[in-house]
């Protein structure tokens, strides 16, 4: 069956647009854990139509084609598998330039990172030359590029280039208009290479904010609308100044965040990679941040979120900027199914203070509240900040307050791998010796959950943690990935959330 027709939009400037990834598969939920797919570029292709009609660009969207069926920023993919996307583009950048001398190609892309965040890619790593793999011009990369970003962080938008997302692979649709494809032996592919001394090319990796409708998408849009004068003439001297080099700063610390409120949970991570703050509120759902580190930050802050050690031992996290919020808490099983039924919640505010019981401890106290939509959430309540090696593979990770003064940490091994922990009892540390877990159901291993532990001077307990909050997750891209369940829980005779578990591995 030959693959649809990709939708076509004539413009009035040198400027072609370009929406490789807007197509969807069906978003049914697939089985959990079952072989990942890629996700789709969700509203690439609205966005490409809203950025069309403020630039006075053509386009060329695919809207139908999912990319796990054909990936069309591939060449190769592209040409085998939907050559007419290829040939309207092709169509389109010959026409601005007979009617304008000069075309810019921009492929506009999904990163499903939950910052206002572009990287823009033009064929090289940030802060290297350019060679033969760039597809622009030295007076573009010059000019142009740096007053699109500047245009961008004038926004509120984080902007970079070339440091997620270069577009220097040679299978990328941006390097057709490079010098690599000139004697390629396809005709299209030939042809399009042909254009390239008259054609600058960029690919646009965008956060979802930014393309889900809504204010944080108008900004982008207009930050375009505002640099469009150098991208498709970036020869005036007034636009030649250089972005801000990336300054060097110290290696980020990994930082955990556990929070059981009365009724609310919350969890928090940041590390070498980037950041993580998931609010479960009491009525259900997720509202979710995650955000990449992209160079130059400091070391306790991804895009909105700061989480930072004080002095005193107490752990600090703040947030402001957009969340997504889920009607559920299952997004990560299937990501796209689950973006596919998610909202930006435009503008969100998170302020907690951990504070531990005593030096040494990783359990304390939590203050704080999360601002979602303009609804105030109390987050006060019970905290655990280890941040330590993660430990054998699978296994079960409980953290729960057991008695006033009572709490247990404790990690266990699922295929004989050992047991650690301690359980700190008015204010004396007390070490795990061994434990062992008895899972509930296949199809619900918390149900009936059961952690036998014994401590190094004997005393044997058992504790029943009661599911509340479930977040499973799929991660890898492997053909079986790995699955993973965090739940926030409760324990008998302790109000509210007690803790958290981790199964891993399942």
């Amino acid at each position: 069956m030959a693959a649809p027709e990709p939708t076509v939009l004539p413009g009035s400037s040198p400027l072609v647009l370009v929406a490789p990834h807007g197509g969807r598969r069906d978003c049914a939920r697939r089985p959990w854990g079952s072989t990942r797919l890629r996700v789709n570029d969700l509203h690439t292709d609205s966005l490409t139509r809203e950025l069309a009609a403020a630039t006075g660009a053509s386009a060329v969207i695919n809207a139908d084609l999912d990319r796990n069926d054909v990936d069309l920023n591939r060449v190769s993919a592209a040409h085998d598998g939907a050559p007419a996307f290829l040939e309207r583009l092709a169509d389109l950048v010959s026409a601005a330039l007979a009617a304008h001398g000069r075309a810019l190609v921009l492929t506009v892309h999904g990163w499903n990172v939950i910052q206002p965040a572009i990287d823009l890619g033009i064929g090289r790593k940030r802060g290297a030359p350019l060679d033969a793999r760039a597809a622009v011009s030295a007076a573009f990369a010059d000019r142009a590029v740096p007053a699109l970003l500047r245009a961008c962080a004038a926004r509120g938008l984080a902007a970079t280039e070339g440091a997620r997302y270069p577009a220097r692979s040679r299978e990328n649709l941006v390097q057709l208009f490079t010098a690599h494809y000139r004697h390629d032996a396809r005709p299209i592919i030939r042809q399009l290479a042909a254009l390239g001394p008259r054609t600058e090319a960029m690919q646009c990796e965008l956060g979802i904010p930014l393309r889900w409708p809504g204010a944080w998408r108008r900004r982008l849009v207009a930050a375009c609308v505002d640099a469009l004068p150098e991208l498709l003439d970036p020869t005036p001297a007034a636009a030649d100044i250089p972005a801000a080099a990336a300054a060097d700063v110290a290696q980020p610390h990994r930082r955990t965040l556990e929070v059981a409120g009365q009724e609310a949970g919350a969890l928090v991570s940041t590390d070498a990679g980037g950041g993580r703050l998931l609010v479960f509120p009491p009525d259900g759902g997720l509202a979710l941040f995650t955000g990449e580190r992209t160079g130059g930050e400091a070391p306790e802050r991804v895009g909105g979120l700061r989480v930072e050690r004080l002095g005193d031992g107490t752990l600090r996290v703040r947030f402001a900027g957009p969340m997504m919020r889920f009607p559920d808490t299952t997004p990560f099983v299937d990501l796209e199914h689950g973006l596919a039924g998610a909202a930006v919640i435009e503008h969100a505010a998170v302020d907690l203070a951990f504070a531990p019981h005593h030096a040494g401890d990783d359990f304390g106290r939590v203050a704080g509240t999360a601002v979602l939509d303009g609804r105030e959430l109390d987050l006060a309540g019970r905290g655990f900040a280890a941040g330590g090696a993660p430990g054998p593979w699978p296994r079960m990770r409980l953290a729960v307050q057991l008695a006033p003064d009572e709490r247990l940490s404790v990690t266990v091994g699922l295929d004989g791998g050992g047991a650690s922990g301690v359980l700190c009892r008015a204010g004396d540390h007390r070490p795990v010796q061994d434990a062992a877990a008895r899972l509930g159901r296949a199809h619900d291993p918390l149900a009936e959950l059961a952690v036998h532990v014994q401590l190094a001077d004997g005393e044997r307990l058992t504790v029943r943690p009661e599911a509340v909050h479930r977040l499973p997750v799929v991660r890898g891209a492997s053909e079986v990935p790995m699955r993973l369940v965090y739940a926030s829980c409760r324990v008998p005779g302790v109000p509210g959330l007690a803790g958290w578990c981790e199964l891993g591995g399942l």
